[in-house]
């Protein structure tokens, strides 16, 4: 199964800070998904951290960051340690530059937006003085102490931008529009037409931006969110009639050979293999 977890204290605009010290509830033997952005930053590594169904070795000194939505499973090793950090967009009054940035990790698969950084020794101990700081603040009352808290935080997203030398005005605003339209009516408009319509451009200039952008044409990226949320529900074991139709396919059949297209498994061998 794959539970989509909830926090009443990220709901209620709060930063939920947790040591991540020992195994506990953040070490899953099944996969999940959240409806918050999950930050985790490791002092000790050692593990394995499944993202979208792709694997992540989970080192010292990095950060893996989760966005709402996205399915994951973390199997740390007994020595590994850190801290992970629970919010939403609306806990903070982020820089648009900040939000943006965090934004794309909800919107991009991980195998286009890789959520891991890794840092280098240099600035380890700056980092870490950070995080610590975020955990102890997270627990005081104080304004002061809260401005402070995301104001460190911030400082760590802006390390993750410049580790990867990440611009957040970088992408196409065009193909932007075009993927957050796509996470929000992907299971209703499976056509490039019906997302060039509604940027109120031509098919052909939607499809050579998101070439442009990734190197995929447009109907491949509009495929591969569908796929993407097609495993999902697949692996919340929810059959493969039940799957179709939250996807808004005419039958399941049609579903199952979209689905062994696109990935070269049908979805019960999908279903079983994982």
């Amino acid at each position: 199964m794959i539970p989509t977890h909830h926090s009443d204290k990220t709901s209620k605009m709060a930063i939920v800070v947790n040591h991540l010290e020992q195994l506990n509830e953040y070490d899953h033997t099944e996969p999940h998904r959240h409806d918050y952005y999950e930050f985790f930053y490791f002092f000790e590594g050692g593990g394995s951290h499944f993202i979208d169904f792709i694997e992540f070795p989970i080192h010292g000194n990095s950060v893996h960051i989760i966005g709402p939505g996205q399915v994951h499973q973390m199997n740390r090793a007994l020595d590994s340690e850190g801290y992970v950090v629970l919010f939403t967009l609306e806990s903070m009054d982020h820089p648009k530059e900040i939000e943006s940035f965090l934004f794309e990790h909800s919107l991009l698969a991980s195998d286009e937006l890789s959520p891991v950084y890794r840092f280098t020794e240099s600035i380890k101990k700056e980092l870490r003085e950070k995080v610590k700081n975020i955990y102890n603040r997270c627990k005081s009352d104080s304004s002061l102490d809260r401005l402070k808290l995301v104001n460190d935080l911030q400082f760590l997203f802006i390390c993750c931008m410049d580790n990867k030398a990440l611009d957040p005005t970088g992408i196409n605003t065009i193909y932007f529009q075009f993927r957050k339209l796509l996470k929000t009516n992907f299971k209703t408009l499976k056509k490039v037409k019906e997302y060039a319509d509604a940027l109120n451009i031509s098919d052909r200039s939607l499809n050579e931006i998101v070439k442009k952008q990734t190197g995929k044409t447009a109907s491949e990226i509009i495929y591969q969110q569908v796929i993407m949320e097609a495993k999902r529900f697949l692996r919340t074991g929810m059959n493969i009639k039940e799957v179709a139709y939250s996807l808004n396919f005419d039958d399941p059949a049609h579903f199952s050979k979209f689905f062994k297209s696109q990935t070269g498994l049908a979805p019960l061998d999908f279903q079983n293999n994982t």
